[in-house]
């Protein structure tokens, strides 16, 4: 079931149920109320005609103690054509306790009178309800002061107000059935207005299920749906960015797989070349030691690559690494130390610039970094160039004054294997792995890597310490 559909019933249930009890109140208390008025009606006619009953037969002034029998059938009769909508009826009893009806207008017999249940009221008037197929209000008196032989009752029918509380009673009915298919079409109108970002949502997650991660919803309405429209937005976005994100992830893994592969074939081919050579052919010595010497260049050649894509692996475990403070001169004179065989054979001097300043890091990627950074300075500088390396107060920068790098290149630099002149760098053994791990280790000191390049006139990096 949805929950459109539950939210609809459960509140027309309880419109239904309220509106069952408000009426079931209401009719009791209406049917209590009028069949109180009938009955103080009925009571107060009784009242007037006992009392006429009674005024007339002390005016007819008998000596006797009893009343004659046609008298008091004349007096009756008389009442009754008075009551105006009360039926009487009297009955007469002998000394032997016989009774004779004088006068009965009611559809009843005294043995049905006499079994009916009355209450006593006030002044030997009493009511009775009395139900044979009609309903009926009685009121009964004896004449037991003066006039004991005679018993009086007075019948009123009151049907006329069942009928009226069971109209009542219908019109209740159809006003509850009304209220509940109006609370229903006003709840289906109101749910369909409600929920209509909650079918926005569903639609949108929908869309994105099928890789439509750029659906966005319009957050019509301030309240805990709008707020949850809002949070399906962020979601959206923030699951659009991570897929673009594994995707260009996975773009670079291929070309990273790819580039990799590339790299190691060019080796073997050549490794594998000189020596099913030298097995199969008779070489000079001369040309037997060329042989055994490129085979020796190209598997040093595989021995930096490994290690360079071992440093890479290690680096993306993001590890925890040890920072220690180290000064800028200290950390200059180690990469000066390092980098002076390829300094002096291409003839380009290192001019190092601190002032006392101190950087925390760890010492040997950092070391590693400057290396890599200077040694793609000497292989873009030309003879005789120089290349400066200059501490900051919260920045290193790398200067030479080389060929520089083109725009549309320095976002490339980062990636592994990413050669800008690729027949000059296989020449000088590089991979285009140096940048990559330079910039996996600067990530790992919250250091941000800046670059200015001006093509013709050189290169600075910037090393800035967040």
């Amino acid at each position: 079931m949805r929950l459109k559909t539950k939210i609809i019933l459960i509140c027309s249930l309880v419109v239904l149920f309220v509106s069952v009890i408000c009426s079931m109140a209401a009719f009791y208390t209406m049917r209590a109320g009028y069949l109180d008025t009938a009955m103080g009606q009925g009571v107060q006619r009784a009242a007037d005609c006992f009392a006429d009953i009674k005024g007339r037969i002390v005016n007819l002034q008998l000596d006797s103690g009893k009343i004659d029998r046609n008298v008091m059938e004349y007096i009756i009769k008389d009442t009754a054509t008075k009551a105006g909508g009360g039926m009487l009826a009297c009955f007469y009893i002998n000394d032997t306790g016989e009774k004779t009806a004088i006068y009965n207008d009611t559809i009843f017999e005294s043995r049905h009178l006499e079994q009916a249940d009355y209450q006593n009221v006030s002044d030997n008037l009493e009511q009775a309800e009395l139900k044979w197929g009609k309903q009926y209000f009685g009121v009964y008196r004896s004449q037991n002061n003066s006039y004991p032989e005679y018993q009086i009752y007075m019948l009123a029918d009151i049907t006329y107000v069942q009928d009226r509380i069971n109209l009542i009673g219908i019109g209740l009915v159809v006003l509850i059935f009304f209220i509940s298919m109006l609370a229903y079409v006003v709840l289906s109108a109101m749910m369909n207005k409600v929920l209509s970002p909650l079918q926005e949502l569903n639609a949108s997650a929908k869309q994105i299920a099928c890789g439509n991660y750029n659906q966005r919803i319009m957050v019509k309405q301030r309240d805990e749906i709008g707020e949850l429209s809002d949070n399906f937005n962020r979601m959206a976005e923030a699951v659009e960015i991570r897929t673009h994100s594994l995707e260009e992830s996975e773009k670079r893994k291929t070309l990273f797989m790819g580039n990799l592969t590339h790299e190691l074939k060019t080796p073997l081919t050549a490794i594998s070349g000189y020596a099913k050579t030298l097995l199969t052919v008779k070489l000079p010595e001369e040309d037997k030691e060329e042989a055994l010497s490129f085979i020796y260049e190209e598997s040093c050649r595989l021995e930096r690559l490994s290690k360079k894509m071992m440093n890479l692996l290690l680096l993306e475990k993001e590890e925890d690494i040890v920072k220690s403070p180290i000064s800028a001169k200290e950390l200059f004179s180690n990469v000066q130390a390092v980098c002076s065989g390829k300094l002096k054979e291409a003839d380009i001097e290192l001019e190092c610039y601190e002032n006392g300043q101190m950087f925390l890091v760890d010492r040997d990627l950092f070391v590693e970094v400057l290396v890599n950074l200077i040694d793609n300075a000497i292989k873009a500088s030309r003879q005789g160039n120089r290349i400066l390396l200059t501490a900051g107060e919260y920045s290193i920068t790398v200067q030479d004054f080389g060929k520089g790098i083109p725009k549309e290149e320095q976002e490339k630099i980062l990636e592994p294997f990413y050669m800008i002149d690729k027949s000059r760098s296989r020449k000088s053994g590089g991979a285009g792995l140096g940048l990559a791990i330079t910039a996996m280790i600067l990530k790992r000191h919250d250091c941000q890597f800046e670059i200015e390049s001006t093509v013709g006139k050189g290169t600075r990096i910037i090393l800035q310490f967040v």
